[in-house]
């Protein structure tokens, strides 16, 4: 199934992932080795082939250096088809965007293999103390998503009084398997320690300076945007696929509720006819913000960063509230922990979470 699924991401066959997205849930629990997730080898095999952990990668480094609005499509549509998919494609694209920020050495030596992929934090937690010509790291970042399958870790702590970010050895790191959220069960977004690990100064990297030059300038493009590219598309996608489900509910009580609940009936009606009204909207205005905001940076103009933050931040919150203004309307059946609202619901709570949705 892995490679009509990727076909129907990379192609935007809508019809295909509606038609099995359902089917693609349940395929995609059983190709996880471990409870909390855990892709297994045959999984990650596909995903190298195709290079989906790598769309945001230069081709130096055996990327694909896809433009931003091809990717965000992508992660849509992954999400789509299963939120927990979106989410690890999401977190594990967003490492590329650290590679300029690397000599060359460390960058080939962590990015170019198959299997590269990022997991880690940008909270800045833990301390780095200078051992000679080393540095040794101590502490522990919550919510590393991917982590049982990263080839590398990224983390950022005090160095010196002063927040660095770092590149951490996979087999430097402990992983603590503690994620326990409502949503994307599937998603291994774990707690991961480091203790007296002792770093080389060239695993250190600071965003606030300029990146090297290079014909994919993902890195000089702003991370707060280029975060927003990657998240928002799942909340996207993971809308789309729950309100797929809310209309199956719809067409199975319709009779029952036109007959004794009319009042239900065209309250129901009316949110849903605003929601697929807006959203058509909300979401082609992002993307219009996200490919315009591109072809300005390549062209070193006007990168529109309040056109991406606006366009971004009134798509997920209006698709977090339309849902939230539905669930209640759908009767007792959906709150049932298996049924496919419910387990969609969860799984855009869970991802609504993150910081980059907030306004403040």
């Amino acid at each position: 199934m892995w490679k009509a699924a990727i076909e129907a991401i990379q192609n935007n066959d809508r019809d295909w992932i509606d038609t099995n997205h359902l089917a693609f849930r349940s395929f995609f629990k059983k190709e996880n080795t471990l409870e909390k997730g855990k892709l297994g080898k045959e999984a990650l095999d596909q995903h190298y082939r195709e290079r989906l952990f790598k769309m945001f990668i230069e081709t130096s480094l055996n990327g694909l250096e896809l433009d931003l609005k091809t990717g965000a499509k992508w992660i849509e549509n992954a999400s789509r088809l299963d939120g927990n998919w979106g989410w690890l494609l999401a977190i594990g694209v967003g490492g590329g965007y650290f590679t300029h920020y690397l000599n060359e050495e460390v960058r080939e030596s962590y990015f170019k293999p198959e299997n590269a992929l990022v997991a880690g934090s940008g909270k800045p937690v833990g301390e780095a103390q200078k051992v000679k010509d080393l540095w040794k790291v101590n502490g522990s970042w919550d919510y590393c998503s991917g982590s049982e399958q990263a080839s590398l870790f990224t983390a950022v702590t005090l160095k010196e009084g002063r927040i660095s970010a770092m590149v951490l050895p996979k087999d430097q790191v402990k992983i603590e398997r503690n994620w326990n959220a409502i949503g994307l069960g599937l998603t291994c977004s774990h707690k991961i320690i480091v203790d007296r690990v002792l770093i080389p100064e060239d695993h250190f990297f600071d965003l606030s300076k300029s990146p090297a030059n290079s014909d994919y300038p993902l890195s000089s493009y702003p991370f707060d945007l280029f975060a927003r590219v990657c998240f928002v598309p799942v909340i996207l996608g993971l809308s789309k696929s729950l309100w797929l489900e809310v209309q199956k509910v719809i067409d199975a009580k319709r009779q029952i509720w036109q007959q004794y609940q009319p009042e239900k009936y065209h309250s129901i009606q009316r949110v849903k006819s605003d929601f697929e009204r807006d959203l058509m909207k909300l979401s082609d205005d992002f993307y219009s913000a996200v490919e315009g905001s591109w072809k300005g940076h390549l062209k070193k103009r006007d990168s529109h960063i309040n056109s991406v933050q606006k366009a971004s931040l009134a798509l997920s919150s209006f698709c977090y509230s339309k849902t939230s203004e539905i669930i209640p309307l759908l009767g007792m059946k959906v709150m049932e922990k298996d049924h496919p609202v419910q387990l969609c619901w969860q799984d855009l709570q869970t991802a609504y979470q993150h910081m980059i949705f907030r306004d403040y």
